[in-house]
């Protein structure tokens, strides 16, 4: 049922804006629950302009409701693999050429538990089977138990992990069918 109330399409560069303070909402309540210090992430307080480049880019997706209020958003960067070569030690040979890789994913506060990132997620991965993509690769802080989980669940593997930005951040890979 919800996939007929929701839908995803590439974000407008007139929604920008509140694309922006979504992302910026949403990460600061993600340090909040990885207890880290919400300078460490850069999504907290990315400029409207950084925004409007993705946009430009293609890479920014939005759900939204019937009456076309954004409910989420999120990114795919579909990227060469040799610029993951380093991340991925040892089974390399098991990624395609390209990888994609899911970022900026945000729901506002009262849609979160209702699907919302359930169908931006399962939009982004048939883009990525679509661009012949092997596998979706994403970060995520290994002290948010609840993301941890979330993409868990969903089948993401944590494949390593640094403390490249302050915290230790988890690299998660999902084979793609």
């Amino acid at each position: 049922m919800l996939d007929e109330l929701i839908h995803v399409r590439v974000a407008r560069y007139d929604e920008a804006e509140i694309i922006c303070k979504l992302v910026h909402e949403s990460m600061a309540h993600y340090c909040r629950d990885a207890g880290i210090p919400n300078d460490y992430i850069e999504a907290t307080t990315e400029a409207v302009d950084v925004v409007r480049d993705a946009i430009a880019s293609g890479v920014v997706f939005v759900a939204l409701n019937e009456e076309e209020k954004i409910l989420g958003t999120c990114r795919l960067y579909i990227r060469p693999k040799r610029e993951f070569s380093s991340a991925l030690p040892g089974s390399s040979g098991k990624y395609s050429s390209r990888i994609a890789y899911f970022a900026r994913f945000s729901v506002w506060d009262e849609w979160r538990s209702k699907g919302i990132g359930n169908f931006l997620l399962s939009y982004c991965e048939k883009i990525a089977i679509q661009t012949g993509c092997s596998h979706i690769l994403l970060h995520t802080a290994i002290s948010n138990k609840n993301m941890v989980q979330y993409y868990q669940t969903r089948g993401f593997e944590i494949i390593s992990s640094d403390q490249s930005r302050g915290y230790d951040r988890g690299l998660f890979s999902k084979k793609l069918k």
